[in-house]
């Protein structure tokens, strides 16, 4: 049984698609572009901050844009993206509760995000995360983001644990991919996103040994019992 949980962030334990939607609409009108929907920016995230300006700019300019007008916009997007973020963020039902649960019943956990690493720390600290993780990992931190295990992979190594005794938590085919690459198993939550995807029909399809839950009360109560009938 895993006893070291890697929780992804956005979707799984907070939800900041409003200050995401912000912050890629200031970008864009700071360009003199047509700003997108909140219903777009959920479509577009979940594979780091590059994609979703890539995503952003396509819709807004009716193209694919070249790498070299992603690369010019992406520092201006995570300027916007640090001004804004925080001040719309919400916490996802039962997370504090069920963060406090888990770690009295005896998990060692942490954050593998997709988000800029200093950002994801800022809103873990910011909504007292910071106490139930033992490291936080965001991009920048690792090579490359999800679906690629490096960062679940590198997780593990430094709260000194084998890959093998963790599993992924999270919203999202990434979650679940990433998951399968480093050859562990995934729980997916209903919480979240997945680029406009129902998170269970996809993991009908494509993971259909991940479990996937409704809330994360639902969640850590599975894993709490899970660990007692072992």
């Amino acid at each position: 049984m895993a006893n070291t949980l890697l929780f992804d962030l956005d979707g799984t334990l907070l939800d900041s698609v409003d200050d995401l939607t912000v912050a890629i609409n200031n970008t864009l009108t700071s360009l003199d572009l047509k700003t997108i929907t909140r219903d777009d920016v959920t479509l577009f995230i979940g594979k780091g901050a590059k994609v979703l300006v890539q995503r952003a700019l396509e819709k807004s300019y009716g193209k694919k844009p070249d790498e070299n007008t992603v690369l010019e916009t992406l520092p201006r997007y995570l300027s916007e993206m640090k001004l804004a973020e925080g001040t719309r963020t919400k916490q996802l039902p039962g997370v504090p509760q069920s963060l406090k649960a888990l770690q009295e019943a005896g998990f060692k956990m942490a954050i593998v995000t997709n988000k800029p690493a200093a950002i994801a720390r800022r809103l873990a600290a910011q909504f007292d995360l910071m106490p139930y993780f033992e490291t936080i990992l965001g991009a920048g931190d690792v090579d490359s983001v999800k679906p690629n295990p490096e960062m679940l992979i590198e997780a593990a190594h430094r709260m000194g644990v084998s890959i093998r005794d963790c599993v992924m938590i999270g919203d999202s085919m990434n979650d679940s991919l990433a998951a399968r690459n480093a050859g562990i198993r995934a729980y997916l939550l209903k919480t979240g996103y997945n680029e406009g995807v129902v998170i269970d029909q996809w993991a009908k399809e494509n993971a259909p040994d991940d479990l996937v839950f409704n809330t994360m009360t639902e969640l850590s109560e599975y894993l709490i019992n899970e660990r007692r009938t072992k």
